[in-house]
């Protein structure tokens, strides 16, 4: 057999394999993102329209809302509509006045492939209550600056959620006292751009610091920082100033209670719940 059939059957039997591997790495299901309920807290005569960006390179096959009320077993649903670029909408009816409702978005791919969201619906879902005030109120509820420099325990910065309705920190600015000092100099470092951080009413997340991934860049002094977070037009929501309070020893600094202007050291750090109870 010539060379030049030998390689033309190699280059086939290339493209063949090349291909197969191509299509195995994108059986994959949907991505759900940028969902958003208008308006954030829905009154009793008002309905709530929730859009979603859903992407699916082969396409959907379905995207479906289910919703129902806290006291209701069962959820009721209805089909998302293409209402523009891989913006996808359906409407929640009118409920009665502080009824808590419960929504997840389920997805099919044209692979039969199932994405929810959140990720663990039904079982975690998105929810709010009818004729909640829509005031946001943030705060930086408690700070752990004495972590390690990977990701087995690294520094964190824990947010409380203390309004009545859903949060999302997408486009909200993160920076610690280093980077806020920066600014403006020679050596300006950039402020952090959070990403589709969801925290529901009285809700906590945490933040860590010091590693890649979904997380900042950035590591927090044990002998004294300050945390901001800025709203996406640059406007400062919350703080937490721990520039006298050194917090070596796996101690942490936060409010007691939570969202309140009481702030105390922490001998046992509550990352990511309630700080009523700590001490």
């Amino acid at each position: 057999m010539n060379s030049k059939l030998i390689g033309c059957i190699s280059f086939i039997f290339l493209l063949i394999a090349t291909s197969c591997v191509k299509d195995e790495v994108s059986v994959v299901s949907a991505s759900i993102d940028k969902v958003t309920l208008t308006p954030s807290a829905p009154q009793s005569s008002e309905k709530g329209v929730v859009t979603a960006k859903i992407l699916d390179l082969k396409g959907i096959k379905s995207a479906t809302l289910y919703y129902k009320s806290s006291a209701e077993s069962d959820f009721s649903h209805t089909a998302m509509t293409l209402t523009e670029n891989f913006i996808y909408s359906a409407e929640i009816p009118e409920y009665p006045k502080d009824t808590k409702v419960e929504y997840y978005i389920r997805v099919v791919n044209s692979d039969d492939l199932i994405a929810l969201y959140p990720k663990d619906a039904p079982d975690k879902t998105a929810s709010y209550t009818v004729g909640a005030s829509s005031e946001i109120k943030l705060y930086i509820n408690e700070v752990f600056s004495d972590g390690t420099k990977d990701e087995t325990d690294p520094d964190w910065v824990e947010i409380f959620n203390g309004s009545e309705i859903e949060v999302n920190l997408e486009g909200y600015f993160f920076y610690d006292e280093g980077i806020k000092t920066s600014l403006g100099t020679e050596g300006e470092k950039a402020k952090r751009v959070l990403g589709n951080i969801s925290i529901q009413p009285k809700g906590f997340t945490v933040i860590t610091t010091n590693y890649n991934g979904e997380t900042v860049t950035f590591g927090l002094s044990t002998s004294g920082d300050a945390i901001y977070l800025e709203d996406p037009n640059g406007v400062l929501v919350a703080m937490l100033d721990f520039n006298e309070i050194p917090l070596s020893g796996k101690k942490s600094y936060g409010r007691k209670p939570d969202g309140s202007d009481n702030l105390v050291v922490f001998d046992n750090p509550t990352k990511g719940t309630s700080n009523n109870d700590a001490n």
